[in-house]
């Protein structure tokens, strides 16, 4: 069955790559900005006194679990014994989400065995979570703190070197006084959840500087090929019109499929321009061919000028 993609399906799509909860921001936050991800752990962990946090991997691919490879969005070490595993989900933690956070906790302890470390050499590893969107029943509180306990004699096994501790963003709300000044961590999560800084709230600087390493990360040159290629590759061949273009269509499917196409390209550009020069050339950008759209993006890539991009839509 074909399926036509409409301009509010990319506009959504648009929507969530560039939510500051967007896998690929906080890939980008924790790998180039050191003093950040330093600051985020300290709050994550609620720990000021943290001194350090060293790269690990930003993503790696670890072994299949229910024949999917686990992404781990970011490992590092903050200390000689302990490692820190941090992931954003955004469509929810459910049992086999659940499940799968569990086995990556597992393999970074596992890992350490299988480098040559003696037993006592192997260290903690905290994994932190922060769910924007819904998952199990139990999972109900703004934080949560997992660890293995007795359940009989109510009993945390403090020899337990796995430790996770899940933030349900969308409790924030319940859990805290909107119209009070939050704290930082509160505020950070608010941001994660709402996609802008809490109003009754002064952002630290540090803060600041996330939304404004966001701006950063949408302007960069590689992150705006980003949108790029994923909306018109990734976003058109995943809801993809159904191998549409198999010999024997109908030349009005094709028709469709070229004015999605069209559609799609339009609507990306429309959302880099507003968001990097602040203007709004929807109706010029309406009488443009996609040939003359590809040429606007080719330059908006290589840091072409407003002007340069206004004389091209004439």
């Amino acid at each position: 069955m074909e399926v036509i993609i409409s301009d509010n399906f990319i506009q959504k799509e648009l929507a969530k790559i560039m939510r500051f909860s967007d896998d690929r921001f906080m890939k980008y936050l924790f790998k180039f900005y050191p003093d950040l991800r330093l600051y985020l752990c300290q709050l994550l962990l609620d720990d000021p006194t943290l001194e350090y946090v060293d790269i690990q991997n930003v993503e790696r691919a670890t072994k299949k679990y229910k024949g999917k490879f686990p992404i781990n969005d970011f490992v590092g070490r903050i200390s000689e014994d302990c490692i820190i595993n941090i992931e954003v989900q955004n469509n929810g933690v459910y049992e086999e989400e659940y499940d799968r956070f569990r086995a990556y906790g597992m393999f970074l302890l596992t890992e350490q065995y299988t480098a040559g470390d003696e037993y006592q050499g192997v260290g903690k590893v905290i994994q932190i979570i922060i769910n924007t969107s819904g998952g199990l029943e139990t999972l109900n509180h703004y934080k949560q703190h997992l660890e293995v306990m007795d359940m009989k004699y109510r009993q945390v096994i403090k020899e337990d070197k796995l430790t996770t501790i899940i933030y349900n963003t969308k409790y924030l709300q319940e859990e805290r006084d909107m119209a009070k000044e939050l704290s930082e961590l509160d505020q950070f999560m608010y941001l994660m959840h709402n996609n802008e800084l809490h109003s009754y709230s002064k952002p630290s600087k540090k803060l600041q500087q996330i939304k404004e390493a966001h701006a950063m990360y949408l302007a960069s040159e590689a992150e705006r090929f980003g949108y790029y290629k994923e909306l018109v590759d990734e976003v058109y061949d995943r809801q993809k019109l159904s191998r549409a273009k198999r010999e024997g269509r109908e030349e009005g499917k094709k028709e469709r499929e070229k004015e999605g196409r069209y559609n799609g390209k339009k609507s990306i550009l429309q959302r880099l321009l507003l968001n990097k020069y602040k203007v709004n050339l929807d109706k010029e950008l309406a009488e443009c061919t996609e040939q003359r759209i590809d040429d606007i993006l080719e330059v908006y890539l290589n840091n072409g000028t407003l002007e340069e991009i206004k004389e091209m839509i004439k």
